[in-house]
Parts: C-alpha cells; sequence; structure tokens
C-alpha cells in the first residue's frame, strides 16, 4: 500500500485499481451479491482485508436506498423477560444481514419519539417496537408518514395497522387464576399491571373473566397495582397482609412481581404455598431458582423474538404484504409456591 493510500480514507477506486476490476464490481462485492463470481470475489475481499476497508453503509445508503439497519426498541431492558426476546431476535436479524440498533426507551414517550426520528433521518429500513407506556396513534405518526416498516412486539398499539406478536395475556393469567381455584382458593388478589399498557389490560382481564367465570366475587381492594419489579411486589404483599380479610392465593402480573411477593413471605417467616399460594407469569430464569420456586405461566419469549424479526424481514421485502397478527399461547408450570404438591402430597 502507498504512503498516499494510507493517509487517506480507502475508497472503491483504489481497491477497484488493486483488484483489476471495475468500481461496479467492488460495489457488488461489499454489498454481498451474488452476481459477482466466487473467485474475483475472493480477490477483492482480499484487498479489502489487506486495505483494512470498512464498507460506508450510510453513504450506501443514500444511493441505494438500503442501509440493511433495524432499530429495536424495548420499554425495560433490565427486565430478564427481554434477554431471551432480544437474544432471538438479534440472531434472526443477523441471519438476513440486518444490524439492530437497540434503544431501552426505559418507559419514556420522549426517548422512544428520539429514537423513531433517528432510524428515520439515518434511513433506517424499519423497527421493533415494544411500545413505551401510554402509547398511542400519535406517538406512530412519524412511522406512517416515513413509511417505516414496523412491527410490535410484546404490547400492541390500538387501532394501529401494523404486524405484531405478542403472547396471549388474557388466556395466560386466566389459566393461572383457574389453577388457584381449582386448589380450593376463593378469596384471590391480582397485584401489579397497573400501567396504561396492552399487556397490564389483557392481564387483568383474565384474572376477571376467570373469578367471574367461577361466580366469586371480585374485590376491588385486592386489585393492588404495583411497579414491574420485586420491590413492587413487597409492598403490594404489604398491602395484602395488612387487609381486615386477607386472601388465602395471589396472582402476580409478572414474575418480577411474583419474585418481591416470596421475598416478602420469607422476610416475614412465612411459607409461600402453605401461608399463601403465589401464582405469576412469564417464567424468567429467576423463577425456577433456590426459595423461588414460583409457579407461572411460561410465556414463549424465544419465539416472540424470532417471530418479530422474521414479521419485519417480510415487511420491509414486501410492504403491501397483509398484515398479521400473532398470539402465542403460555404453558402452565406448577411448582411449589401455588401449593399444589402440598394438596398433593
Amino acid at each position: 500500500m502507498s504512503e498516499k493510500t494510507k493517509k487517506r480514507s480507502v475508497t472503491l477506486n483504489d481497491i477497484a485499481k488493486l483488484s483489476g476490476v471495475s468500481k461496479a464490481t467492488v460495489s457488488l462485492v461489499v454489498n454481498n451479491d451474488s452476481r459477482v463470481a466466487d473467485e474475483t470475489k475472493r480477490k477483492v475481499l482480499g484487498i479489502i482485508e489487506e486495505l483494512g476497508y470498512i464498507h460506508n453503509r450510510g453513504a450506501a445508503g443514500v444511493s441505494t436506498g438500503k442501509t440493511n439497519t433495524v432499530g429495536i426498541a424495548v420499554h425495560d431492558i433490565t427486565n430478564p423477560y427481554f434477554a431471551e426476546v432480544l437474544a432471538e431476535c438479534e440472531a434472526v436479524l443477523s441471519y438476513n444481514n440486518k444490524m439492530p440498533f437497540l434503544c431501552n426507551t426505559n418507559e419514556s414517550l420522549d426517548q422512544q419519539a428520539r429514537f423513531i426520528e433517528a432510524l428515520i433521518g439515518y434511513r433506517a429500513e424499519g423497527l421493533i417496537l415494544s411500545p413505551t407506556d401510554g402509547s398511542d396513534l400519535n406517538s406512530l405518526l412519524p412511522v406512517f408518514a416515513n413509511n417505516l416498516p414496523t412491527v410490535l412486539m410484546a404490547r400492541q398499539i390500538d387501532g394501529a395497522k401494523l404486524d405484531f406478536v405478542v403472547n396471549d395475556g388474557v388466556l395466560a393469567i386466566k389459566k393461572a387464576t383457574e389453577h388457584l381455584i381449582k386448589l380450593g382458593h376463593r378469596r384471590i388478589a391480582m397485584v401489579g399491571g397497573g400501567q396504561q399498557t396492552s399487556v397490564s389490560r389483557n392481564r387483568r382481564e383474565g384474572f376477571l373473566i376467570a373469578m367471574r367465570e367461577n361466580c366469586l366475587e371480585v374485590d376491588q381492594s385486592l386489585l393492588v397495582k404495583c411497579e414491574t419489579n420485586p420491590r413492587g411486589g413487597e409492598e403490594a404483599l404489604d398491602v395484602l397482609l395488612h387487609h381486615n380479610t386477607p386472601p388465602t392465593a395471589v396472582v402476580c402480573f409478572a414474575d418480577l412481581v411474583g419474585v418481591g411477593v416470596i421475598s416478602g413471605l420469607h422476610n416475614r417467616g412465612l411459607e409461600p404455598g402453605r401461608d399463601l399460594a403465589v401464582i405469576s407469569c412469564d417464567d424468567i430464569d429467576e423463577a425456577s431458582r433456590g426459595y423461588v420456586q414460583l409457579s407461572t405461566m411460561k410465556t414463549r419469549k424465544s419465539e416472540i423474538g424470532r417471530q418479530a424479526a422474521e414479521l419485519l424481514i417480510r415487511r420491509i421485502s414486501n410492504p403491501d404484504a397483509p398484515l398479521r397478527h400473532i398470539h402465542l399461547q403460555a404453558e402452565l408450570i406448577i411448582r411449589k409456591s401455588c401449593g399444589y404438591y402440598l394438596k398433593n402430597d
């Protein structure tokens, strides 16, 4: 390599001259075009490696309309639920030569809006969005105005004509509640899920349906809102235990809440399953560990990530394809916290 070449950025022209091919052929190689002969491709890639050339996909996107980049925005990256979701999502996108950029919106509408604006500004090809609390059609106006292919994941937005993949929260919590009822519980509480999201509404609806279908009274004072984290679960438990007529069982909005409830019981010398039956939803890794042993509804986290990514790839390649709405079913996982094994020993 000449000293002159070292002092400036390597260009496609440099690679073309050293390879003995046209600039157009070099461009096809860096964009992984199958029309280039294998021998030519190997030769060009060898020169690229020697020169340390890095393809400027942003500049390429201006001329080709393709940047091979997509955005993924989730409302709480600290939630272990998203570890499996994002791992599978990234694997599918990478397999399809898409580079994902991740944003943790932290339930902030402003942060979500800034990320969408940045994606559009950098000519990203699409977006996978787990909407933040309070998202509505207005928050999606930039998506529609700029024809940005978008798939909703884990949460829905009412009235949005977009592909989505979600777990069936209504059915999941309905089954969880019915399991407690079959174990003989009649005074059942639900904690968590107070946000204005589709997941919160659906899971609470599942609880109410199960109680209603089994002719059981719903005591509104036993519907305790709390943050979706262990501390929220502990605080909600404190409310329940100080109730004039405490419940015998509790359905938790999510495992993070359930872990907090179980921790609070242990701190008070009480036994989950014996002193208070506890069941939850999601089946994060922590749910099966050590003293927790949380009965839960296992949601299909990896499947949500995989299908969301596949839906986006499909939408990018075929913008006029019919909408797809996918509802995944959860599986009941019985552990010690619901008291099942105490009643069946």
